[in-house]
């Protein structure tokens, strides 16, 4: 990938009239311009892999595992057992304030923190923010540009995230999906979302944000799970997403499934389809208790986030589906009633004639993609009179539905994923090189003209 961005006449064109404009500047010593040159250079080579259109070829985003701390340890005793909790910050990575960082929470199995165990990679909600041309932030109705902008400590994984989930107010156990993960013997890493880009950033310019900074949701993600991995002992992964956290589950397994090292399984809790954009919102923006306001653009996370918003680059679940991904078996899910989609609201239409809530009728393309897959791994649910994620509250039937998914794809005995090190995406050798050879180029092309110039003089 990096190999073909470079070769690029029309991107390496423009690069030569940048180095020749920057080098002619005589306020510019000849370093300073060499230093923008390459940093003009990084730029193209990384939002182009970013955005790159082909998912055959799509090569997922380096990440740094480098910078990351481990900031406080705590033991939490409950139900006669205890649970060592580890918090740390990766400091490679800016949230959308560009001043914290993200964050990840790894729970160890109980009485055993060292226990090699399957890893469940949690990835909380919260919906998708944006700024606008005029930098105004655009939201869910009740978000603003500091919902999601910041640093997650370790109380927001911990208190208002896995805990909140697990036990209610009473101090007692809830019955649901990660709950019993946690009771199974799963090392759980509950993983932050502070560029409010529903875990899918792959390093590109944070779009209008005042701030400035970059989105690095899914590397930063993946990053976790690189360092989980390396230095907790692991069998199978599996990534569960609720709300925002379900459309990051499938960046997340599209991702390493790229890399060769496909995850064992996702719970996607929450999916949108086309007919959201086209439909759904249009009918229903600014109608209570749809959590969208007539101002959100539906298609503005395209320029945010790239390919995993954009329906036209084939890299959805339905395109992927019907293209062949059967990768990493991932289980959707939804409620037939979720207000995020209308489904509590009077049936559009196209879904009264089908018989269907609007969400039914939202989900129906993604049904006949992974009907029509033959000997599919996945599956779509769509839990009559459900509202938002229901493998997130309790009672609930998804929890069973997740049961039984799980032992369905462990009974194929899939291989761990990490038993030997994913290929991470560094630049190569190779890359290096032509790099390299690209840069001396365009230095040299500078130092003729510059040398033209004063024979002329």
């Amino acid at each position: 990938m990096v190999l073909s961005i470079m070769n690029s006449k029309k991107i390496k064109a423009g690069l030569i009239n940048t180095a020749y404009k920057l080098f002619a500047m005589p306020s510019l010593s000849f370093p300073t311009a060499a230093a923008t040159v390459v940093a003009s250079i990084a730029t193209a080579i990384s939002t182009n892999i970013a955005f790159a259109q082909d998912p055959a070829t799509w090569t997922p985003p380096a990440r740094d595992t480098s910078q990351i701390i481990l900031e406080q340890e705590q033991t939490v005793s409950d139900f006669g057992s205890s649970w060592e909790l580890d918090f740390y910050t990766n400091e490679a990575y800016f949230c959308g304030d560009n001043v914290g960082n993200y964050t990840f929470l790894v729970m160890n199995p109980a009485d055993n923190p060292q226990a090699e165990a399957p890893l469940w990679v949690y990835m909380h909600g919260g919906g998708f923010g944006y700024y606008d041309e005029t930098q105004t932030y655009r939201t869910l109705v009740f978000q603003d540009e500091d919902s999601w902008n910041h640093e997650e400590d370790f109380t927001a994984l911990w208190d208002q995230q896995l805990l909140r989930r697990t036990v209610d107010d009473n101090g007692q156990p809830i019955d649901q999906s990660i709950a019993r993960r946690i009771d199974e013997g799963y090392r759980v890493v509950a993983v932050s979302m502070c560029d409010h880009d529903i875990y899918s950033g792959l390093g590109t310019p944070y779009t209008n944000n005042p701030n400035g900074g970059e989105v690095n949701g899914l590397e930063a993600t993946m990053a976790a799970v690189d360092y989980v991995v390396a230095n907790y002992p692991t069998t199978h992964v599996f990534a569960h997403g609720t709300s925002a956290g379900g459309l990051g589950v499938w960046a997340l397994s599209v991702a390493y499934a790229a890399e060769g090292t496909p995850l064992t399984a996702g719970i996607a809790d929450f999916f949108l389809t086309e007919r959201w954009i086209t439909h759904i919102h249009p009918a229903f923006a600014g109608m209570p208790p749809f959590p969208y306001g007539p101002e959100y653009d539906p298609t503005a996370a395209e320029s945010k986030i790239g390919i995993f918003a954009d329906v036209n680059l084939g890299f959805t679940p339905i395109d992927m589906i019907n293209n062949g991904f059967d990768d990493t078996p991932i289980m959707f899910a939804a409620g037939a009633a979720d207000r995020f989609c209308a489904g509590d609201q009077t049936p559009l239409a196209e879904a009264a004639t089908a018989g269907q809530t609007n969400c039914e009728w939202m989900a129906q393309p993604l049904v006949d993609a992974v009907t029509n897959q033959a000997n599919t791994p996945h599956e779509v649910w769509v839990f009559a009179g459900e509202g938002h994620v229901p493998t997130n509250y309790a009672p609930s039937p998804a929890h069973d539905v997740v049961d039984t998914f799980l032992a369905n794809v462990l009974a194929e005995n899939p291989p761990y994923p990490f038993a030997v090190q994913a290929n991470v995406p560094l630049m190569g050798m190779q890359s290096l090189l032509l790099f390299g050879a690209t840069l001396a180029s365009i230095v040299n092309f500078i130092r003729v003209k510059k040398r033209e110039q004063s024979k002329r003089k």
